[in-house]
């Protein structure tokens, strides 16, 4: 964009999503544009981007806001990426979680775990960790103490070092 919207409407054509930021405490918080028009009118202003800044609260209600919106161009769609992400570690963590549970009985070095591995590459750093778990996947002789264990602590422990949202069930 090269300035300034008339409208919030006229942002759902570059998918965007809004930063509303209060001048007063430096609160920031990003809001989808179809929740931030309907809360511009329920608190009575209308859509027009200069009178929208006075009919927004401050993201953490301060007495005296003083609101600033910057439109986030193709918002909407980082937001569903970063979904898909989270989706796909969710799922392959899961698959990992469920094989280190049979680990300690039996070789668990199967497609699943090995595509499993192979989705969480990007999201892993330190690929040292991914490959320690298929080694101990694909061990043989199987001894209790062989299982995958540890390295699925170690790669859910790299993820969460590096910010990635992992459920409270593949933490364990």
């Amino acid at each position: 964009m090269v300035s300034d919207p008339k409208t919030l409407d006229e942002l759902n054509k570059i998918e965007a999503q809004v930063r509303v930021t209060c001048r007063g405490c430096k609160a920031t918080e990003v809001w989808e544009l179809n929740a931030l028009i309907a809360e511009v009118r329920r608190n009575g202003g209308n859509t027009d981007w200069r009178a929208a800044r006075r009919s927004i609260k401050c993201p953490k209600r301060c007495a005296s806001p003083l609101i600033d919106l910057l439109p986030l161009p193709f918002g909407r769609r980082r937001a569903r990426r970063e979904a898909h992400h989270h989706a796909l570690v969710d799922l392959s963590l899961q698959i990992l979680r469920e094989a280190t549970a049979r680990s300690a009985n039996e070789a668990v070095g199967t497609l699943e775990v090995r595509l499993a591995l192979h989705v969480l590459r990007p999201f892993v750093r330190n690929q040292r960790l991914l490959n320690e778990f298929w080694k101990a996947a694909t061990a043989e002789p199987r001894h209790p103490w062989a299982s995958c264990h540890l390295p699925y602590r170690w790669i859910v422990q790299q993820l969460t070092d590096l910010g990635v949202d992992v459920t409270a069930a593949n933490r364990s």
